[in-house]
């Protein structure tokens, strides 16, 4: 509202912005309802118990030593066997992709 000493005017918006207002104030006015009227549900999860699996005991020491993977050591001693030049600066994985290459080669040789 403007206020002068020989004229008063009262200020209205245009109609495009008093609907754009009025829907504003309803969506404010929907999310508030929704809020207050929301419903938690919570999750089973939380409730869940972990199911006990028996552990399996393996009694048998040959398997175990079987699937342990072969030290440096050993992969050293298997390629001076097979005659392969091994560079110190090779990974355990490097050498072990090499034996395991020269391994299968002679045994295709063989065939």
């Amino acid at each position: 509202m403007i206020k002068s000493a020989a004229i008063v005017k009262t200020a209205s918006l245009a109609p495009w912005r008093e609907v754009r207002l009025q829907k504003r104030k309803l969506k404010k006015a929907q999310a508030e309802e929704r809020k207050a009227t929301k419903q938690v549900h919570p999750s089973t999860i939380c409730k869940l118990t972990p199911i006990e699996t028996p552990e399996i005991i393996d009694t048998s020491v040959k398997e175990s030593v079987e699937d342990t993977p072969a030290t440096r050591e050993e992969m050293l001693q298997q390629a001076e066997l097979m005659g392969l030049k091994v560079d110190k600066r090779w990974s355990d994985a490097t050498l072990l992709k090499h034996i395991e290459e020269s391994a299968w080669a002679t045994q295709n040789d063989s065939l």
